[in-house]
């Protein structure tokens, strides 16, 4: 077995840091069994450090990220490391890229890329893929006929698995749920894992209190990890300012727009977070009109997948080339991203938010003048996790650090909040676990069903200029995923629906084994449909995405838990037709009964391939009522 040092030196061409080096000394001998909990600040290297101990002891490693974006942040990174270890004589290895918008396996042999591959099964020696996908093939869905070999793979395969969990932290709602309970799940099952965070809150990790814990976030191994940094790395100004600007939330937007016109500069990295992509554009649009243009990006969550990739490596080539950019982003760059900013300009968000903005700032602390700007003295409501007191208390604590520099420890404080608990989650991981891998055959018709809650009992659909016309191929164009919410016209907020767009369902057709795109026509619950949106070229912009999500649901109210909504579409004699969906809520007080608008009493259809079954909403006082509904 090679030292860490050696192993780093051929691989990456550069001295592992202490963390790194006890990664290392964990991962690589073959007695070790590691279930850790590493906790380093951001950019300390944590990609690396379970990467390479990986690649020298042969294992297959999965890294599983919270989003897609991060995913494809590590891509070009993991594409050169196997590269370069595929040039010792007779090596050969292999990348995955598990995604729900790609799915494909490169092979590198004698320091050459081969041609890519669609059919993976998890044979790689890298896995990058998503939580939500890594949790869909957990329950061994997916691939028609040969689903089965992703759980074997995870469980049974005779080469050692490293399940590596990057931004544990970004887990959060029925996702931490689901999180927690897999951790458990893989720890049971004696397999080797590392969770890995840099703000996740105490009151969370105490729930993975079975893990070892290796910290590098205070203490002695804090201040090593430092030293070894300012040494090795010529980070010598590791601290940036910050500066906090009181605003109203009606004006947030126009003192970014004011403090970004006076402070951008060509030569100098600017990156600009604000929480809405419909208060993000204009705030865009008036910078780059002002200022020509020049070297002003846009990234959101409703850009393409080409798009968001496209901008990213524009980003990484202005910081490999030390020249400037003003970058406009939501949360979705906040995470895992690297970046290295001299000035962030956000609006006032959850502590942990910032911290991780923030980490998109001096991140290799080689800027002398850096500096963190946050406006305003709200966070949204739909957003906030803390309570009154808390923010008052976070206010003061940004207001003292004003007259300081940025102190992540002081805000990591205020994170004191409970995980979310939701028993319908539990119920429904406990469920699929059940009939997976323990042969439990009373859980098989929900395991049919191909229902796996991953984040939200809100679900998702897919926004689309174009729906394939034939069963030669089932992606669409630009295909871009929204929550149902935002589709959903309200009429308390004077919103109507818009005729001018096509819902579709996809499904897959057994017997032909293709999948097929028809008009929505059926009602029921919306968990066992996978719906399309078809909008019009004119209202997608490959710069800007989607805008606004279309609204193409009538809200009907709610039933306890139970949300309801109209599609209005016609029928075989062109006459209009209401089709009535449904969705569970997530956890909240539930509308008044008053409030209620019920669906018509005639029997529900059911979908094209198999017969509908949906949730109903949790039980009111105590009547005891079952979580589920499958015939």
């Amino acid at each position: 077995m090679q030292s860490a040092i050696k192993a780093y030196q051929n691989l990456a061409k550069f001295k592992p840091n202490p963390m790194q080096e006890e990664l290392f000394d964990y991962i690589v001998p073959k007695e070790q069994n590691p279930a850790l909990l590493l906790k380093a600040p951001t950019g300390s290297g944590k990609t690396e450090a379970v990467l390479i101990p990986s690649l020298e002891s042969g294992r297959r490693l999965f890294l599983i990220f919270p989003s897609r974006s991060l995913v494809d942040d590590q891509i070009r990174r993991c594409e050169e490391y196997l590269q370069r270890a595929s040039e010792k004589p007779d090596a050969s290895y292999a990348l995955v890229i598990d995604t729900g918008a790609e799915s494909v396996r490169t092979v590198f042999q004698n320091g050459k890329v081969l041609e890519k591959g669609t059919r993976h099964l998890y044979d790689g020696d890298v896995i990058l893929t998503t939580f939500d996908k890594f949790l869909y093939r957990f329950f061994g869905f997916g691939e028609p006929k040969k689903s089965y070999i992703y759980p074997f793979r995870i469980h049974h395969t005779q080469r050692r698995n490293l399940f590596c969990f990057d931004e544990a932290h970004a887990y959060d709602q029925v996702a931490f749920v689901n999180f927690e309970r897999l951790i458990k799940a893989l720890y049971k099952a004696n397999l080797d894992m590392v969770v890995m965070t840099a703000t996740m809150p105490e009151t969370y990790q105490k729930e993975l209190n079975f893990l070892d814990t290796v910290d590098y976030i205070i203490g002695e191994n804090q201040l090593k990890l430092e030293r070894w940094q300012e040494k090795e790395q010529n980070r010598q100004y590791p601290n940036k300012a910050i500066k906090h600007i009181a605003a109203k939330s009606k004006a947030v937007k126009n003192e970014i727009c004011a403090y970004v016109s006076q402070h951008y500069q060509l030569g100098r990295r600017t990156i600009v977070t604000i929480e809405t992509i419909e208060d993000l554009i204009p705030v865009y649009q008036y910078i780059k009109e002002r200022n020509g243009g020049e070297n002003i990006f846009l990234y959101h969550g409703r850009l393409s997948n080409q798009q968001r990739k496209k901008i990213y490596r524009k980003l990484k080539e202005h910081e490999n080339d030390n020249t400037g950019y003003l970058l406009f982003t939501t949360s979705a760059i906040e995470v895992g991203c690297d970046l290295d900013a001299h000035l962030l300009i956000t609006e006032l968000c959850n502590p942990d938010s910032l911290i991780q903005r923030a980490g998109r700032c001096n991140r290799k602390g080689r800027i002398q003048d850096a500096e963190i700007i946050v406006i305003g003295d709200k966070i949204r409501p739909f957003l906030s996790i803390l309570d009154e007191g808390k923010v008052e208390e976070y206010l003061e604590m940004l207001q003292q650090q004003s007259k300081d520099t940025f102190s992540p420890r002081d805000i990591l404080e205020l994170m004191k909040y409970e995980p979310y608990s939701d028993y319908r989650a539990e119920v429904l991981f406990d469920m699929l676990y059940e009939y997976v891998y323990e042969a439990r055959l009373e859980n098989k018709p929900l395991h049919d069903r191909g229902l796996v809650i991953t984040r939200s009992f809100e679900p998702s659909l897919t926004l689309t200029t174009k729906v394939p016309e034939t069963s030669d191929s089932h992606r669409p164009e630009n295909a871009v995923s929204v929550s149902i919410r935002s589709c959903i016209a309200r009429g308390e907020d004077n919103e109507s629906i818009n005729p001018d767009f096509k819902v579709y369902q996809r499904f897959y057709d057994e017997q032909r084994e293709e999948f097929k795109f028809v008009q929505l026509n059926r009602s029921g619950s919306i968990y066992f449909k996978e719906l399309f949106v078809e909008v019009p070229d004119s209202y997608f912009s490959e710069e800007l995405g989607y805008v606004e999500p279309p609204k193409v649901f009538e809200d009907r109210g709610t039933r306890g838990y139970r949300r309801n909504f109209v599609y209005w579409t016609t029928d075989e004699n062109d006459e209009p037709k209401e089709i009535w969906l449904h969705y569970l809520k997530d956890f909240e007080k539930p509308q008044p009964e008053d409030e209620i608008q019920l669906p018509p009493a005639e029997p529900i259809d059911t979908e094209p391939q198999k017969p509908a079954k949906s949730f109903e909403p949790p039980p009111q006082g105590s009547e005891q009522l079952p979580l589920f509904d499958i015939d």
